[in-house]
């Protein structure tokens, strides 16, 4: 009967805890992902700079995840690809970030789920950054690419793999803006010249700092004086 009493007594204790533990987010994404997929330029890219465009030709390259996307778990290997514009770009670095869209499929316990965002990157010679964006989830990938025809460097290079390794992870929701208030000039046509506003007053910041420090001072002195006065007549 005591050990009872003490249980009950534990859980109503911990029972604010319980309740305010925060719930396993649903439907909210989360899946550390590999992407392999072959990318073909257009016109081919080399030590000089060039602008084109570049296309994976659909869904042709693979998604591997281990996680869930909208609350749903992952069950198997998926099918992603991209399209998009490419600006100024050289063997060497990318003078304008990819911009472009991409798609991915992937199965799950739900039955296979399909997506699409905005995708950019950031390049240094054979290693690539990649941020994906889609609705409610953001994916950021370090990615290795290998040139598949052409070497870039001697012969340019018209297609290669990309190889990402990243992750999908929720987007914060976005705090709604405050709006900024804006000063008005007062109606002195209806109401008259009463209601102007009246001239500022020249501002001296160093004078004005001397001036208040002088006064803390004064202030200081004088307190300290009323206290020692106030110990001798004690």
């Amino acid at each position: 009967m005591r050990r009872v009493q003490i249980v009950g007594c534990l859980f109503a204790l911990f029972l604010p805890v319980i309740a305010a533990w925060p719930a396993h987010a649903q439907g909210t994404t989360s899946a550390d992902c590999l992407i392999s997929v072959s990318v073909h330029f257009s016109p081919a890219v080399s030590l000089s700079p060039s602008s084109g465009t570049e296309t994976t030709g659909g869904e042709t390259g693979s998604i591997a995840c281990s996680g869930a996307f909208e609350g749903h778990r992952v069950t198997g290997s998926g099918t992603f690809g991209y399209e998009g514009f490419f600006t100024g770009i050289t063997c060497v670095s990318d003078t304008t970030p990819l911009s472009g869209t991409y798609s991915f499929t992937v199965p799950t316990d739900a039955g296979p789920l399909h997506f699409s965002g905005h995708i950019t990157d950031a390049r240094i010679a054979t290693i690539d950054q990649f941020d994906l964006t889609q609705p409610g989830a953001h994916f950021t990938a370090t990615a290795a690419i290998v040139p598949l025809i052409g070497t870039c460097v001697v012969v340019p290079a018209s297609d290669i793999l990309i190889a990402m390794l990243g992750s999908f992870r929720p987007t914060p929701p976005q705090s709604p803006t405050v709006p900024t208030p804006t000063a008005t000039t007062p109606p002195t046509a209806v109401l008259g010249n009463s209601f102007r506003r009246l001239p500022t007053l020249p501002v001296t910041g160093p004078i004005d700092i001397a001036f208040l420090g002088l006064l803390a001072a004064i202030c200081y002195l004088l307190g300290a004086f009323a206290l020692t006065w106030s110990r001798k007549r004690r």
